[in-house]
């Protein structure tokens, strides 16, 4: 599937989903400009104790003018917000995250110029970076919803051992094309179906179940692009043999393009397949008889004496 389509099918799914969350907001703009949005993002990581702390500086940002002063003011709440402690689960998770992002970019340029790759592979990277930008800021709007975070993260977790369990964990199976088809069968459905009917089930509302399942896409697109990217740097061109006339460097810009289509239809499939499985779930128990009430507990009937001989 063409890099070009999928990148169409990704920005029309995310005008859809914004125009069907408020109609009038997408076809106005926002209301707010984009200091006053960064710094209500950051507030949204803080902890119960910096709560307070947070709409304070949102009340500060308000009687400030000039847009390079509000910038400035937005940027160091954001970093005071990210890096003071104590950290609440969302900080931790983006920072976990965001760990993850810079090293799997890290590695990537480290790929590129140690094999001298050309411009076309530096676009790619721009084009990582944006998608890895927009995972970062919708995990962090997933982590900060109550009950997301812990089952989201281990719904991830979940979805990349198993993946490496079924196509190896070692580097050269990981550029290996995995023949086995059942294993995409459930690799791509199973599991993903599991992770959000688990989340359904366990948080007994749909809509936090379509939030971890999410959250579990991300993580785990995450995760297996890092995985990937890492056994590109310490194979190279080497691994499963190629056709002839093919030149390391191709090979390896290959493999590197490669990556980063997975990385994006992995996680739109896992996100969809999983909304599918906290959707299914929630109609399994609504579906489902619910148990009898306890009636009253009337008391036997005493004998009437008058019907006994």
């Amino acid at each position: 599937m063409p890099l070009p389509f999928i990148l169409m099918m990704c920005l029309l799914g995310i005008g859809i989903a914004m125009f069907r969350r408020s109609p009038q907001a997408f076809l106005d703009g926002p209301s707010e400009d984009m200091p006053t949005r960064l710094l209500r993002w950051a507030a949204g990581l803080l902890s119960a104790q910096r709560a307070e702390w947070g709409q304070a500086m949102l009340g500060e940002l308000d009687h400030l003018d000039g847009r390079a002063k509000r910038w400035r003011f937005a940027v160091g709440c954001v970093g005071a917000a990210l890096l003071l402690p104590p950290w609440g689960r969302a900080a931790a998770g983006v920072w976990a995250m965001i760990a993850v992002a810079a090293a799997s970019v890290g590695l990537y340029a480290s790929v590129a110029i140690r094999y001298g790759l050309g411009v076309g592979s530096w676009v790619a990277a721009a084009i990582l970076v944006v998608f890895l930008v927009g995972y970062l800021l919708a995990a962090s709007a997933l982590l900060r919803r109550p009950g997301v975070a812990i089952p989201g993260l281990l719904g991830g977790l979940c979805v990349v051992l198993a993946w490496l369990t079924l196509s190896g964990f070692t580097f050269y199976e990981q550029i290996t094309p995995d023949i086995m088809h059942w294993h995409r069968l459930v690799m791509m459905t199973a599991v993903p179906l599991a992770v959000g009917a688990a989340g359904t089930l366990w948080s007994r509302d749909p809509v936090i179940g379509r939030r971890v399942a999410r959250l579990a896409a991300i993580s785990a697109g995450l995760g297996l692009y890092l995985y990937g990217t890492l056994a590109v740097a310490v194979l190279g061109a080497g691994g499963p043999p190629e056709d002839n006339g093919w030149t390391v460097r191709y090979i390896v810009d290959d493999r590197l393009g490669n990556n980063l289509v997975d990385l994006l239809l992995t996680t739109l499939v896992i996100a969809t397949v999983g909304w599918a499985g906290a959707a299914a779930a929630a109609r399994l128990r609504r579906g489902s008889p619910a148990p009898p009430l306890p009636g009253p507990l009337i008391p036997p009937a005493s004998p009437d004496p008058q019907q006994e001989v």
